[in-house]
């Protein structure tokens, strides 16, 4: 069995143990993505010895007309980047990756779904919602008590992650994880680039030139503003 060895930010490990509800929010270049990226392959491979069943996670945007505005190929790269595949048993198709021991991550637009179909996440384990700052207040309500797993033999629940660049004070997820009283189970946590470790030199190009080129929108770019 491969073992994977992580090299994770110290600006995420509060995110590492077990937490229903898990956010990340802040300025480009933070490494957030990368992070819930490589937590999901994580998970999919521990599952089946933590819960003795395939992980079942759903990557999810407010609107998602395709794949190419989803995970779906970030989490391939950092599969191929693990040297994972069919023999650790991870396998890609066009819409969905099977995970370890018959699990799968799907890719949704949470408006494509109703207040019935959504019940089709009922037995899903992990929901991560990028882009979280678009969510809907009637989305999350929706989400929220759908993502419902837990085996309590074991001490384990579902967990919901958010990753999210601030737009406004009045938007959805803000007001739910950053509003003063945050629901239960919550670790909430800001990374921006100076965060990064592995903070690229074209990105800390195009940081200085927006400092210098377009200081009125610098902090909310790069800063989480």
């Amino acid at each position: 069995m491969t073992v994977l060895t992580l090299d994770t930010p110290a600006v995420f490990e509060p995110l590492l143990a077990p937490s229903r509800y898990k956010g990340a929010w802040g300025g480009r270049g933070s490494g957030k993505s990368h992070f819930f990226a490589e937590k999901l392959v994580e998970d999919a491979m521990v599952f089946p010895g933590e819960a003795g069943e395939g992980l079942r996670g759903v990557c999810i945007r407010e609107v998602q007309k395709d794949l190419a505005q989803s995970s779906k190929a970030l989490i391939e790269a950092k599969l191929v980047a693990m040297r994972l595949g069919e023999a650790d048993g991870f396998k890609v198709f066009r819409d969905v990756i099977e995970t370890p021991r018959d699990g799968l991550i799907i890719f949704k637009g949470m408006q494509d779904y109703t207040a019935d179909s959504i019940k089709s996440l009922e037995r899903f384990h992990r929901a991560w919602w990028e882009e979280a700052q678009t969510a809907t207040e009637v989305s999350l309500n929706m989400l929220r008590p759908t993502i419902r797993w837990e085996d309590t033999a074991r001490g384990l629940e579902s967990e919901l992650w958010f990753s999210w660049n601030p737009r406004r004070k009045t938007d959805a997820v803000d007001l739910m994880l950053r509003g003063g009283d945050s629901p239960t189970g919550s670790v909430v946590i800001r990374a921006n680039w100076r965060d990064n470790p592995f903070f690229p030199s074209v990105l800390e190009k195009e940081r200085l030139d927006c400092l210098r080129l377009n200081p009125d929108q610098y902090d909310h770019i790069w800063e989480g503003g």
